[in-house]
């Protein structure tokens, strides 16, 4: 016989054993076993949560709710009964994953859902206390931006791990950052640069411009000033340089923490790629944004300065892409590195400069009237007593038959890495290879269905499809008048829960006056391309990610041609087709890097919200003014905003601004006629800010008021 349960009272009977768990989660932070409860802290919860006075009660509710099958006992405790995956289950999935690849030395890019740990988990784990999954080597942790570092580092510090940190050029030295600029703020006695020029932008130039480390900028500013500088005071070095001191290992060779956090552009150096285990949050991008005027100049000086038989960008492309009969071996045997001094002086040189001449001098033509070179390039030494690794990195270069650069990539050197793990929600695997390794191959932790699921369940995030277009800014005119109607409607609907939004670089600025106009007094928005591992929105009730950018066939083209692929666009072969739809042998290839720019970053963009599913009331509704996320990922669609006419706003206009009008009196104080006022009225007489008196006589016309004239309406 099976005992008997006794009923506890009923106010324990409808527990939200969701709230129950949350709120044990949150003091711990612990997903060793999944969302699974151990009996004492499950107990714990329920009396913290007030749910029950002390063990006994605690005892027989948890006993009931197994009962019921709101609860099931497992090996560790117990786990909400529920469809789909729970945060733990992701959380566990992907720390088992890391660790697995790890441990196995291999490379491979995770596909991680926003949500999932995949911050926390690299850094909070103690890796020193398992060697034989790091194998005894650095855990080494690359952020997109330096917000999403400083996050990861608050991170650890939270933690039981111990980190170290390596800031960039402004965190880590005050010249750079400009503490002894003229117009300092901290009282600093000012000092000049090498060159005349303000030290913040003495360093800008020679780092950004000129692409030179800054280890090479800092040595030529201290040996002007025999060691002297203000941030080496007493004898000390440069924090830039002391926060190298056992990194990322010490002179015995020992690891002296747990996770080493940097930001992607410190793939670079050598020392934090060889036999590390590295973990990259992000895709890494490792384009080199050069305008073309700046980068005919430093191929020009170069070919000069090295006494080159081609002297000119113009004579070198031309003997590549023109129908000239040019010997190139002359060239190829002058080709060597430049005097220190050319890269430190002249305003038109460039560290990759040599790289990108050799590069161009490999190419070879492929489709779409691209060209293509490929060159491994050896960074020049410029400290006079440097002793460390070469500095490694691939050159790819993509040029078209008009001579114009479309893709110069300078890739770090990843083939000495232990390991290279990448944590993306949305990956891109073609990018992801060429920016890294190219046998990196997507791992997945949880699958589509059950991935949906969660995002429903656990995050609470609803995805709401906005009409049926596409809403590309990059190909269409920004639509102001269905984006305000839009933002008014939520703010009207959410109040204070709905202050952000998100749309394309262009318009950004477009979208913060219309969500001010709608009454949000400090407006927050986030542009596409700047949306990843941001945290700013977790708190929103609702937010709006208005239109899509699309890449240009051009684009593609260019990644085509870098990638090695078959694809052409469709319109290529269909004059009268109008779509961005691709054929071809790799048309597979060229469409998901389409959607790398379009449909990820919408989607990206949306997981900018409900960021905390371990919170119970943490949730989100955006609204996506678009169509271009296919339907597993939309919950519900709506129709489109319509935007009123002018004939239409001037009777809401006048509606509004009395207490209760007759259509009669609306057509004789109007401009509109007796058809137009019933066809408007008869359009919004259902909404909710439209009230209708109808009239009992057959004869009386009905009262109509409305609580404001909107510019056009939308039903959320």
């Amino acid at each position: 016989m099976k005992p008997a349960i006794k009923t506890v009272g009923s106010d324990v009977q409808n527990i939200n054993w969701s709230a129950v768990f949350n709120l044990a989660f949150s003091r711990s932070l612990n997903f060793e076993a999944g969302d699974a409860l151990k009996r004492g802290n499950l107990v714990a919860a329920l009396k913290t949560s007030g749910k029950v006075t002390n063990n006994a009660t605690a005892g027989r509710v948890i006993q009931e709710a197994v009962k019921n099958d709101k609860l099931r006992e497992t090996e560790d405790g117990y786990k909400i009964v529920r469809k789909g995956p729970s945060t733990g289950d992701i959380r566990q999935s992907l720390k088992t994953r890391l660790r697995t690849m790890m441990q196995n030395g291999k490379n491979g890019v995770i596909k991680s859902p926003t949500s999932s740990g995949k911050t926390h988990t690299p850094s909070t784990t103690r890796w020193r206390s398992h060697p034989k999954i790091t194998e005894e080597q650095p855990v080494v942790f690359l952020s997109g931006t330096t917000d999403a570092r400083d996050d990861a580092i608050a991170k650890s510090k939270d933690s039981h791990a111990t980190a170290k940190v390596l800031y960039g050029r402004k965190d880590a030295c005050p010249l750079a950052r400009g503490d002894y600029d003229s117009d300092n703020k901290e009282g600093n006695t000012p000092i000049t640069s090498p060159d005349g020029t303000e030290p913040s932008e003495w360093f800008k130039t020679m780092c950004e411009k000129r692409g030179l480390h800054i280890s090479v900028v800092h040595g030529e500013f201290e040996r002007k000033y025999r060691h002297t500088l203000p941030c080496c005071e007493n004898g000390k070095d440069c924090p830039s340089t002391t926060q190298w001191t056992d990194v990322p290992r010490n002179g015995d060779g020992e690891i002296e923490y747990d996770v080493l956090h940097a930001t992607h552009q410190f793939a670079r150096v050598p020392q934090l790629i060889e036999d590390c285990n590295l973990i990259i949050d992000e895709r890494p991008d490792f384009t080199q944004d050069i305008a073309p005027g700046r980068l005919h100049q430093m191929v020009s000086s170069y070919l000069d300065e090295i006494d080159a038989p081609i002297k000119t960008w113009e004579d070198l492309m031309a003997g590549i892409t023109g129908n000239f009969d040019v010997d190139f071996e002359p060239l190829r045997n002058a080709l060597k590195e430049p005097d220190t001094g050319w890269f430190m002086t002249d305003s038109n040189a460039h560290a990759l400069a040599p790289g990108i001449v050799k590069t161009i001098l490999t190419a070879e033509k492929r489709p779409h009237d691209r060209w293509v070179g490929t060159t491994e390039y050896t960074y020049p030494t410029l400290n006079p007593h440097f002793d460390g690794p070469d500095q490694q990195v691939t050159i790819r270069v993509v040029f078209n038959d008009q001579n114009d650069i479309r893709l110069l990539q300078a890739i770090p050197d990843f083939s000495e890495a232990r390991c290279v793990i990448g944590l993306d929600a949305y990956p891109t695997l073609p990018k992801w290879k060429a920016n890294t390794v190219w046998d990196v191959e997507i791992e997945n932790i949880v699958d589509t269905d059950n991935l949906h699921n969660w995002r429903r369940n656990q995050r609470n995030l609803t995805i709401v499809q906005v009409g049926d277009n596409k809403y590309s800014w990059t190909r269409e005119g920004y639509n102001h008048s269905k984006v305000s109607v839009l933002c008014n409607t939520l703010r009207r609907e959410y109040g204070a829960g709905f202050t952000t939004g998100i749309t394309s670089k262009r318009f950004v600025d477009d979208l913060a006056e219309q969500l001010s106009e709608a009454g949000i007094n400090i407006p927050e928005t986030i542009y596409f391309g700047n949306e990843k591992s941001v945290e700013h929105f977790d708190s929103e009730q609702a937010g709006v990610v208005a239109g899509c950018i699309s890449p240009s066939d051009e684009d593609i083209r260019d990644w085509i041609a870098l990638l090695d692929k078959k694809a052409f666009p469709r319109r290529d072969e269909d004059d009268n087709y109008q779509g961005q739809q691709w054929v071809g042998e790799d048309a597979n290839i060229a469409m998901e890097l389409i959607a790398d720019v379009r449909e990820k970053r919408v989607l990206q963009a949306c997981g900018r919200y409900a960021r905390s599913p371990q919170q119970p009331d943490n949730g989100a509704t955006v609204f996506v003014m678009t169509n271009v996320l296919p339907d597993k990922y939309i919950d519900k669609k709506i129709d489109n905003v319509s935007v009123f006419r002018t004939k239409e706003k001037e009777i809401l206009d006048y509606v509004s601004s009395s207490n209760g009008v007759a259509p009669r009196t609306i057509e004789e104080n109007t401009t509109s006629s007796r058809r137009h006022v019933y066809d408007t009225l008869k359009k919004c007489r259902d909404y909710s800010w439209m009230q209708v008196k109808e009239q009992p006589g057959h004869n009386d016309p009905d009262i109509f008021h409305a609580d404001y004239s909107p510019d056009g309406y939308i039903e959320v």
